[in-house]
């Protein structure tokens, strides 16, 4: 048995299972059957059918079956959004492979102690990505996978699906699709572990939200290695029959582009995505009239990035929404323009059970995880009933919206105090001259920790501490939440997936 296994094994019945579905494997069989030659995905150079997805899955699972692949066993992709991912998840549910999906950011330290933890049997990676060589990088590390194959260089996937198909064995949904890695800047990464039913129920009960039907064509820019960017490219397309139109690479000006030229109607990404688009769009003179609804998250969102997406793209509910690698998209928005332009401020509906303890969010829902990798990480995850503890602290609109007020271990203590970064931040977003900004703690003898404020001026701007100062009280800030610093930045630091990497601003504060 593989750790995984164990882990599993361990983790039945502690929390209550979410409801039993058909589980991507037979609705990929079905919607073939049914429509073989319905486009899925494209990549803007090739499209491919439902009949062209399965076929090549079904020669990928019978050559990794030839290789000694069983159901249950951990397959691992380091890949930028390509069509073949697409294939690999795909192959993975019709065999009953676990998936981790890895962020091509990863390095060494990363890399080893993921592939180890999970016992991956195979690999995909590609030649060459963005300057690094991961044929090389692979060589480095101390864990290396039985299989490894590299895409795009020697033509040895293109070997793999020229095998005779195998025999499809999908796991129960009980068992694991996936083992996800949290993206945070301190310690190890942990391993997140979600059963297929579970991500059947998020994939239905999201797609209802939206309303995505066969119709939508949707943008997906967001890294597949993310949960977000996985079930966008690999899982919609099945289950609501849309076209997932892959991105490897965000720009906005292009972005503005394919949305215009391809009739694209749904994106979901961070703060800087919304931001970049917003101001393309302006400098291309498009509303993108195609595009019906935008979701931003991952990281803070301010209320006036919002606002100005729903001036700038008029057919759009563009929203904030909630959620986790744990558990994803608790508010996964808002259903209406309407209701997006009276909750702009909020985080979106709640559609899971939510509670508040102490300020902070407690979830129960059928999409939650069902652990984590390592037992030592579900100590004080879970509440006794069985709620997860999101860390975020949060309070409640009209009974029904969410707004997050800041992360538990954000607070910053001045003079006893309890400051909310959050609630700086948005006022600082309201300056016309603020492109993005970050506020942090800084520990200080005398106030216990000092506000700072990173800013990246809109571009030409000028900033300066008596701006800043200004803003704020026209704002109506409490004294002491002003900011005692002002660094100017040309950039903030962020992960693949767009969430500002505090911990480095709370380094550079300290002068580290």
């Amino acid at each position: 048995m593989t750790p995984l296994d164990f882990r599993l094994k361990a983790l039945a019945g502690l929390r209550p299972a979410p409801p039993a579905g058909p589980g991507l494997a037979r609705v990929a069989l079905e919607a073939t059957a049914a429509e073989p030659e319905r486009i899925i995905v494209t990549d803007g150079s090739r499209s491919f059918t439902r009949r062209q997805m399965l076929d090549m899955a079904l020669s990928l699972g019978g050559a990794m079956q030839a290789r000694g692949l069983r159901r249950g066993a951990v397959v691992a992709f380091q890949l930028p959004n390509w069509w073949e991912a697409c294939v690999i998840n795909l192959a993975a549910a019709l065999f009953g492979w676990r998936v981790v999906p890895l962020l091509t950011i990863f390095r060494r330290a990363e890399l080893d102690h993921i592939l180890h933890a999970c016992q991956v049997e195979a690999l995909f990676i590609p030649g060459e990505w963005r300057g690094t060589d991961h044929r090389a990088l692979v060589a480095t590390l101390t864990y290396r996978p039985p299989h490894v194959v590299t895409l795009r260089a020697e033509g040895a996937f293109e070997a793999l699906l020229s095998h005779a198909p195998g025999t499809p064995d999908p796991a129960p949904g009980t068992d694991a699709k996936l083992v996800i890695f949290t993206s945070g800047s301190t310690g190890s990464p942990k391993g997140v572990i979600h059963t297929l039913d579970a991500m059947d129920a998020l994939i239905r009960h999201a797609a209802g939200f939206w309303g995505i039907t066969e119709q939508d064509r949707l943008h997906v820019p967001s890294p597949v290695g993310h949960i977000g960017g996985m079930l966008y490219a690999f899982e919609f397309p099945w289950a609501t029959g849309c076209i997932a139109r892959l991105d490897d690479a965000w720009d906005p000006d292009r972005a503005v582009r394919l949305i215009d030229a391809e009739g694209l109607t749904f994106i979901a990404g961070a703060t800087p995505f919304l931001s970049g688009l917003i101001d393309a769009a302006r400098r291309a003179d498009s509303s993108l009239p195609s595009l019906t609804r935008f979701i931003c998250g991952g990281a803070s969102v301010p209320p006036e990035l919002v606002r100005r997406g729903l001036a700038q793209f008029p057919n759009a509910v563009v929203s904030r929404a909630f959620g986790s690698s744990e558990v994803p998209l608790i508010c996964p928005g808002l259903r209406t323009r309407a209701e997006a332009e009276a909750h702009a401020d909020t985080d979106g509906e709640a559609t899971c059970e939510v509670t508040l303890v102490e300020g902070e969010i407690t979830v129960r829902a059928p999409q939650m995880l069902a652990g984590y990798l390592d037992p030592a990480d579900d100590e004080g995850a879970f509440t006794g009933d069985g709620f997860f503890r999101m860390g975020d602290l949060g309070a409640w609109v009209e009974g029904r919206y969410l707004v997050i007020t800041g992360r538990k271990k954000d607070i910053i203590i001045r003079k006893g105090e309890n400051i909310a970064p959050l609630e700086i931040e948005n006022a600082l977003m309201r300056h016309p001259d603020v492109a993005a900004c970050a506020v942090v703690g800084r520990p200080d003898p005398e106030r216990g920790e000092m506000v700072v404020a990173f800013v990246v001026p809109a571009p030409g701007a000028a900033f300066d501490m008596a701006a800043m100062t200004a803003h704020l009280e026209g704002q109506g800030l409490a004294r002491q939440k002003f900011p005692e610093e002002l660094r100017l930045m040309a950039s903030l630091p962020m992960n693949a997936v767009g969430k500002v990497q505090k911990p480095d601003l709370r380094r550079l504060a300290a002068g580290g």
